[in-house]
């Protein structure tokens, strides 16, 4: 009996030993296995630029300027932006914003993100002969909620552009409704399409000195995290985002507002003049990266905004010379590809007069 009760014990050791042993092992092996991950998942989602190289490829967190070029070098690039319905009403208020030239002479020119919805398309194609870029914002106003929304969505917008005479080839952006970027379902509408870029992403993460950020592809996710909606999280390779710097308001706080009628505190012509001017300061005096106005109707029948609006247009051109170019996002979008010193700007041919 005692024998057995001896080898009972010893079973009973033996088995506990083991469990140990199997704990340890299987313990050791996860976190082997989390180490690993912990180490591969970065690499994997990391983007190099010495990888990722123009035309076609540019990292999200990389704030220097295109081509090797250093700041001085670097045009400080302005989009302005409209958007929703375009017509004969709409167009009194946006056209008086271009009556203003960029140094090699040419009139400076913008991108019209149309709705459907209440839009004149002989007053659209009047704007696209003029030189201004046309792209795509939605139906009614509203977000699909997939990705075959979004292919319709843009499909329609084509269509109705074509019958009006703009080539489908010709439209290469999307701007949501509300900033409210579409993630993985409007890249795949863009992707279908054959378009080029988004401009929905609004950032109050990168919206201060020295960390506006240049456009940038979805080659390598996570990329810039936006405030309404959410990026893509899956590869997009070669689809740009140019991104919207929020606007912070006159406030004592100086709340973001990613639009100016969003601001707080503006009730004035010097109002309107000063929440533009302090964002492109902060733009120009450090990596320059390209500043994006987003002008709503409400803003532009405003009549002391829209004149704070233009007062601003026509001093940064005057005031900064040849440094500061105001051009549609296409455009910007070339130059990025293909950067050129501002030495040789005045011959790059997109920015040639149309």
């Amino acid at each position: 009996a005692e024998y057995m009760g001896a080898e009972l014990d010893v079973k009973i050791l033996r088995r506990n030993l083991v469990g140990r042993i199997v704990d340890i092992t299987i313990t050791a092996m996860y976190l082997s296995v989390l180490l690993l991950s912990l180490l591969v998942a970065p690499s994997l989602q990391q983007c190099d630029p010495t990888g990722c190289v123009l035309p076609n490829c540019r990292c999200f967190n990389d704030p220097s300027p295109p081509g090797g070029l250093e700041v001085p070098d670097t045009p400080q690039i302005v989009m302005v932006t409209m958007e929703n319905s375009i017509n004969r009403e709409t167009l009194l208020y946006y056209q008086q914003f271009f009556d203003i030239v960029n140094p090699n002479g040419c009139a400076i020119r913008g991108t019209f993100f149309i709705e459907d919805d209440f839009s004149d398309y002989g007053v659209v194609k009047s704007l696209f002969d003029q030189g201004h870029e046309i792209g795509i914002n939605s139906i009614n106003g509203t977000l699909p909620t997939d990705s075959t929304g979004y292919i319709d969505m843009i499909k329609a917008v084509l269509k109705d552009l074509g019958a009006v005479g703009i080539d489908a080839t010709s439209i290469k952006g999307v701007r949501v409704p509300q900033l409210a970027i579409g993630g993985n379902d409007e890249l795949i509408g863009i992707g279908n399409s054959g378009l080029l870029y988004d401009s929905s992403c609004a950032s109050n993460s990168f919206s201060a000195p020295g960390k506006y950020l240049w456009p940038y592809t979805f080659d390598f996710p996570p990329t810039a995290e936006c405030d309404i909606g959410a990026a893509p999280d899956i590869a997009f390779p070669g689809k740009w985002e140019v991104m919207i710097g929020d606007l912070h308001d006159l406030t004592a706080a100086k709340s973001p507002c990613a639009v100016p009628s969003a601001c707080q505190n503006v009730t004035s012509k010097k109002d309107a003049f000063d929440i533009f001017f302090n964002a492109f300061e902060e733009h120009y005096t450090t990596n320059r990266a390209p500043f994006v106005m987003v002008i709503d109707p409400a803003w532009a029948k405003n009549e002391e905004f829209r004149a704070g609006t233009i007062e601003f247009l026509q001093y940064i051109r005057a005031a900064f010379g040849d440094d500061v170019w105001v051009v549609p996002i296409i455009q910007a979008l070339q130059w990025v590809q293909a950067p050129e010193p501002l030495s040789n700007i005045t011959n790059f041919a997109p920015w040639q007069c149309s």
